[in-house]
């Protein structure tokens, strides 16, 4: 199981959960390695209610990018930026 279980200064913390030999051992982890692991093996993702809060916050507060910005980055965007994932 991954837990996000922190927000603090726009950094983000998780804990990944795991069962060995019957025992639940905890380990830090940043969130992008833990995300990529819970994907990889199919299993629970939580975020703590207020991660989901601060982070709502934090992006209700910060310059906002419009559909029309968005759109033009996309059509900049070539296979090299996309690595190994070739369209």
């Amino acid at each position: 199981m991954l837990w996000v279980s922190e927000l603090r200064d726009d950094t983000f913390y998780a804990v990944i959960w795991v069962e060995r030999e019957g025992k639940l051992i905890s380990i830090d982890s940043r969130p992008s390695d833990a995300l990529a692991l819970a994907l990889r093996v199919d299993c629970p993702i939580f975020v703590d209610d207020e991660v989901l809060r601060s982070s709502k916050a934090t992006t209700a507060s910060t310059e906002k990018t419009s559909s029309e910005d968005i759109s033009k980055w996309l059509e900049t965007l070539n296979d090299d930026d996309l690595g190994k994932y070739k369209m």
